[in-house]
Parts: structure tokens; C-alpha cells; sequence
């Protein structure tokens, strides 16, 4: 969830309609979506590859040379009757061809700056934490990092008090102790980072990461996308510098430029150079994205339902149902779905646009890529497995 210019709220999922489960189920017994919708290849074959940190090997993702991207993926916590409930059934057919990470969401940072864990008997059956769930994920990943989520109010309140960052330090650490993670990813996302508070996390991360590397565990940072010099205090060097990986969130451009595409091919590419331009590709990830938003005002930046699910989309008025119907709604900027209905804007990834979109990052050397998200969302030629 990344804005140059200014940040939103954490993602809030877009409920789905019972009858968008068919393309799903379709999905995972051999059927391409909608019968006509999409044209679904072959699941992308599991190779191993290099990976120059401590990390296990990721998937072989798209290109033929020897050097395979590592990938990742995504799960946020819902209720029941929502898109990320579809997040079971996708598992349990990625568990044929495990990708390298899973990183579901057990956790956010309330207002008074503690961390709380979001669980399946608190209102969350899908995805929240229980035994029974995380069991699901981890046949599909080699390595589960445990997702902390935290908005502008948790940030200022944890970040400002000793006692509250070492109470949250200690439960991270504790949970993946207990379940046997692999480590954690901090998807901290206030509307501007001061030069205080972000020092203060700084010092956050850094005492994570130390008490992890013993052990082997890794400590993700997800931050906004830029293409220079942030302007706020964030600064992607700091986060090697402290011991952790920075994912950088390459989406969301339709919050710095109205209407725009989710992921524009030219503005990946600058995303992705002044990335590598902080960072050692081995400490480098880019998340892409796998959903769609519409909007009914393009003067401004403002009145946008975003991260909709592919499941919720293809319900609404407009969408395509031919292949060429399809292609001739793709935007050659950057491969996504894109029609007007009335005074409203959709929008959309399908497959191509995530596999072209891979390919980007790919194709400047880039090793690691991360997908927000899974739940009935389209996947890499096809759902997962």
C-alpha cells in the first residue's frame, strides 16, 4: 500500500458476493476463469534458485535463465463471507509447489501502541490466527514470516514509549518462538514518518534483528514507494543498515496521480532503480500487485474503493467476458484491465498484467518479489498450484 505523496489507511478488504466463489473453485480443479475470461497457462514450474542471503530458496517464477526470483505472498486476516476467505482452497493447492514466503497478518498495533494479536475466535475465522490456519499455511511456503500491521495512531504510541517497544519487541519475538516462524514482516504505515519516529523505529527493528540472527530469522520492512528521495525522514538505506530487508511496495500509484493505473510499468521501473540505488539487491524485495480498485472521481484523489478482489470484480457492471474482450480493455502502459461504466473507473490486475509486471522487476535484476496478496485474487498464469 504505497503513496509518494501522501498515505492511506491500512487495506480494508471489499466483501464479495457468495456467487463469486465459482471462479475460484474453477480455478482450482483445471478450469480457466469464467471458462473464456482468461486464458490460464500452466502453473509456473517450481525450480529452485540462488539466493545470496540465508534464506531459503524461492520459486521459479518466469524467465529461463538460472537465476530464479524469490517469491512471496501476502494473507490478511477477515471475517467470514469476504474474498481472503478463498485463502484456504489456495493454500491447500499452493502446497503442491510451496513458494519461498507467506507472510499472514497476526498481528496489529491498537491506538494505545501495544501489539494485539488478531485471531480466528475474535471475529477473524479467515486468516486469523489459530493453530488450525497457520497449519494451512505452512505445507504452501518455505518460511512464514509472521505480519504486524500498524497505522498512524499505533505508530506515534508504540514508537514513543520505551516500554511499549520493548513489550512489543518481546511479544514478536515470543510468537515466533512459540510457533516456530521463521521471522517477521513489519508493515508499519503512518501518514508521514518524523525524523523522531522514525529513528525510534529504527532502534525497533535493530533490536529484533539482533535477537533473531542467532537463530537464522529474518525481519522485513514494508515501505512506501519512491523514485527519489523520500519526502519524509523514511529512508530505505536505514533499514539494511539495521539488519532487516526492505520490501518495497510497488503499488497504489492511484493515490499520487488520480485514476492512474495501479502499477504503471514506467513508474515501477523508477521505483524499482532508486530501490537498488539504496540497497543491495540481496536486501531487496518489491511487492506487485494482485487486485483492482474503482473510483467515480478522477479530478482528485479521493471516493476510491481499493484492493478488490478479482472475485468482486468480475461482478461488476462492465467487466469483461471474452479474451478479446479482455485485450481490448488492457492498458499497454501496464498490462491492467481498465473500462469505465457510467461515471465510474475499474481497474484491475489479471495475470498477465501480474506476470508482465514480474518480469519488470525481474528484468532489472531484482531476485525477490512479493504479491499483495492472496484471497480470490489472480495469481501468476493462474491461481495458485
Amino acid at each position: 500500500m504505497s503513496r509518494e505523496s501522501q498515505r492511506k489507511r491500512i487495506r480494508q478488504p471489499v466483501r464479495s458476493g457468495l456467487g463469486a466463489r465459482r471462479i475460484a473453485l474453477a480455478l482450482f480443479i483445471g478450469l480457466p476463469v469464467l471458462a473464456s475470461v482468461v486464458s490460464v497457462a500452466q502453473p509456473f514450474a517450481a525450480r529452485a534458485g540462488q539466493h545470496s542471503d540465508a534464506r531459503a530458496p524461492g520459486i521459479r517464477l518466469l524467465s529461463a535463465d538460472s537465476s530464479a526470483p524469490y517469491l512471496e505472498a501476502w494473507i490478511y486476516p477477515s471475517a467470514a463471507g469476504q474474498p481472503a476467505c478463498d485463502t484456504s482452497s489456495e493454500l491447500a493447492a499452493m502446497a503442491a509447489d510451496p513458494i519461498g514466503v507467506l507472510k499472514p497478518e497476526y498481528f496489529y498495533v491498537s491506538g494505545s501502541g501495544r501489539v494485539i494479536e488478531e485471531t480466528a475466535a475474535d471475529g477473524l475465522p479467515c486468516n486469523g490466527y489459530s493453530s488450525a490456519n497457520l497449519a494451512e499455511v505452512r505445507p504452501a511456503a518455505q518460511r512464514i514470516y509472521v505480519t504486524v500491521s500498524a497505522s498512524s495512531p499505533g505508530v506515534a504510541k508504540l514508537l514513543d514509549n520505551p516500554k511499549h517497544m520493548a513489550a512489543g519487541e518481546q511479544v514478536i519475538e515470543s510468537f515466533v518462538a512459540a510457533n516456530d516462524l521463521n521471522g517477521v514482516d513489519l508493515d508499519f504505515e503512518p501518514n508521514r514518518w518524523t525524523q523522531t519516529v522514525w529513528t525510534n523505529y529504527m532502534s525497533f527493528v535493530s533490536a529484533i534483528a539482533a535477537a533473531f540472527q542467532p537463530s537464522g530469522l529474518s525481519v522485513e520492512v514494508d515501505l512506501d514507494a519512491f523514485t527519489t528521495t523520500p519526502w519524509d525522514a523514511e529512508r530505505y538505506a536505514d533499514v539494511a543498515s539495521a539488519g532487516a530487508h526492505l520490501v518495497v511496495m510497488a503499488y497504489d500509484d492511484q493515490y499520487n496521480v488520480a485514476c492512474s493505473p495501479i502499477t504503471p510499468y514506467s513508474w515501477l521501473e523508477a521505483v524499482t532503480s532508486y530501490a537498488m540505488s539504496q540497497v543491495p539487491l540481496n536486501d531487496l524485495t518489491i511487492g506487485i500487485p494482485a487486485y483492482g480498485y474503482y473510483t467515480s472521481n478522477c479530478k482528485k484523489v479521493a471516493d476510491m474503493t481499493d484492493n478488490v478482489a478479482y472475485v468482486t470484480m468480475e461482478e461488476e457492471p462492465g467487466f469483461p467476458t471474452t479474451p478479446s474482450a479482455v485485450e481490448a480493455l488492457r492498458d499497454p502502459n501496464s498490462g491492467e484491465i481498465r473500462w469505465t461504466s457510467g461515471n465510474t473507473l475499474y481497474d484491475y490486475v489479471d495475470s498477465t498484467a501480474l506476470n508482465d509486471k514480474a518480469q519488470v522487476v525481474e528484468g532489472m535484476g531484482v531476485t525477490d518479489i512479493s504479491v499483495w496478496s492472496l484471497g480470490g485474487q489472480p495469481w501468476f498464469n493462474g491461481n495458485p498450484g
